[in-house]
């Protein structure tokens, strides 16, 4: 089991590098750049090559780049698309020179008038696209989403769908949101939802496909179709949903990341809060604070 945060890199990856030490990480997600702005800082490559050097020595790993909010691959706006499909090229090639194990990328909404089996053929052909362009990069790992707005991923049969569609399926691997997942009627606050959920990721694109979990309560009730993450134990899914879905002997192997909202202290306090939850046997060492924090 490895526990992080997807963690800012505003002010440079070495200011990323910190924030992650002191939230105790050892995993971590972060953008590239600023979610919802077409254009990118640069981010040079004796920068990148630091950056990894500075998680392998501190254990931190594995670090996935999570994709820009503003694409929509499956949209049937076909500049959107094209604009979208190119961003998350440059996306592969900065997760290659940063070494991360993929891109985690939301699938993106149809629209009113469209049709989500469309959408899912749009995907598949835009995860053939990036993999095309960058033949050495990492994966691109496909999220679920909670439902609203006719955005593609709601079931996990979806994701499957887009596996089988593309022509380079041994690229391509899943990331689940656990409040995606309650907000599109999985009921992960009962150990039936939570049996259920793990189940359906085996019996469609399979449990070896899981690169990892977004562990985030929800602060909008079950089933309502909307993403709002929430603080853990303290939403819908609450306390016991969410100890259950961390301590589950088929998902424990994996990188947990949380996306819970607020500042540094907020996440300090989430990780404090997601320890405690995790089976003694199962939690993961906690590694040590930046020199000039420890008391």
């Amino acid at each position: 089991m490895r526990l992080g945060f997807h963690v800012s890199i505003a002010g440079g990856l070495e200011r990323c590098v910190r924030r992650t030490l002191i939230r105790r990480c050892t995993t971590l997600q972060m953008f590239s750049g600023a979610p919802v702005q077409w254009a990118r800082p640069h981010i040079s490559d004796e920068d990148c090559a630091a950056f990894v050097e500075a998680l392998a020595e501190r254990d931190i790993r594995p670090h996935f780049v999570h994709a820009k909010y503003l694409l929509n691959v499956s949209s049937p706006d076909e500049e959107l698309r094209a604009k979208s499909v190119a961003d998350l090229c440059e996306e592969m090639a900065i997760a290659l020179k940063l070494r991360a194990a993929g891109v985690v990328i939301h699938l993106g909404s149809v629209g009113d008038e469209g049709a989500v089996e469309e959408g899912t053929q749009r995907v598949a052909r835009a995860v053939d696209a990036a993999c095309h362009a960058v033949l050495d990069a990492p994966a691109v790992i496909l999220e679920n989403s909670a439902g609203q707005g006719n955005i593609v991923g709601a079931q996990f049969e979806q994701l499957a769908e887009i596996v089988a569609a593309t022509h380079c399926p041994e690229r391509v691997r899943c990331c689940v949101d656990t409040a995606h997942a309650f907000g599109a009627g999985m009921a992960l606050h009962t150990p039936e939802g939570v049996e259920e959920m793990v189940a359906r990721i085996d019996a469609t694109f399979g449990l070896e496909r899981l690169a990892l979990l977004h562990v985030n309560d929800s602060k909008v009730p079950f089933a309502s179709g909307r993403d709002r993450h929430w603080h853990i134990g303290r939403g819908e899914i609450g306390r016991e949903g969410m100890t259950r879905i961390v301590n589950h002997p088929r998902l424990v192997h994996l990188p947990f990341v949380m996306e819970t909202p607020g500042a540094e202290a907020d996440d300090v306090s989430n990780m404090r809060r997601i320890r405690r939850l995790i089976r003694p046997e199962n939690r993961p060492p906690l590694p040590p604070l930046p020199a000039d924090l420890r008391r």
